[in-house]
């Protein structure tokens, strides 16, 4: 009997366990979304202030990023070049 009643305790902590893995997994695809959105937009700006500025290359490396240690300066070239290459 004990068996079973442990066994019973386990499932529902696996039930449980996978709702927040479902709500996890949820959550960060709508954070996904919200980000690609955000670079969609930052791109769209990152166009029109180059235009402005008559500036072929668009916006220089910024530290902006630089809270991400190394990968910072990288995210930031990644944004540049999508910015640059889908003119």
């Amino acid at each position: 009997m004990t068996l079973q009643i442990d066994s019973l305790a386990t499932s529902a902590n696996e039930a449980q366990s996978e709702v927040e893995i479902d709500q996890l997994d949820e959550q960060l695809v709508t954070l996904d979304a919200t980000i690609l959105g955000a670079i969609e937009r930052r791109t769209e700006l990152a166009r029109i202030l180059a235009a402005a500025k008559g500036d072929a290359e668009g916006p220089t490396d910024s530290t902006s990023f630089d809270a991400l240690g190394s990968d910072g300066s990288v995210f930031s070239r990644v944004l540049a070049r999508i910015a640059s290459s889908t003119r």
